[in-house]
């Protein structure tokens, strides 16, 4: 072989060994989050597995707090990490388990306890207290 044609078989391998590891399967999605997905049924049954999910974020109880301030069931909340999921859609009072609502709201907050995936609160809202979606 020439010296041109090991060149081009070098970088022709190089090139296919990169593009491979860029490809590889991922078992995270690369955000603080990602363990939470584990929680993600209870979520879902707590609103009826009704209204489209916007995003997780696992925050502290105290963010929780500091974030939907008006919220007086807050303070029942146990100190510990939480997986806080948004859910978009209609939710009249009744509609989500947990829930305190008495209006109609357009986003159902529901939070699971990260270690025990449990719920452990749900709030009616029509505007999101924190950024949900990933932006990339």
């Amino acid at each position: 072989m020439t010296r041109a044609r090991w060149a081009t078989f070098a970088l022709v391998i190089v090139l296919a060994g990169g593009s491979y590891g860029c490809a590889g399967a991922r078992n995270t999605l690369g955000t603080g989050a990602s363990a939470c997905y584990r929680a993600l049924p209870p979520a879902e049954s707590a609103i009826s597995k009704k209204g489209k999910l916007v995003g997780v974020r696992r925050v502290s109880s105290a963010t929780l707090r500091a974030g939907l301030s008006r919220t007086t069931s807050l303070a029942t909340l146990p100190d510990e990490d939480l997986c806080v999921f948004a859910f978009n859609g209609t939710y009249p009072p009744g509609s989500v388990t947990s829930a305190r609502n008495t209006v109609t709201g357009h986003y159902a907050i529901v939070a699971v306890g990260y270690n025990h995936p449990t719920v452990v609160g749900a709030f009616v809202v029509n505007q999101l207290p924190t950024r949900f979606k990933h932006l990339h």
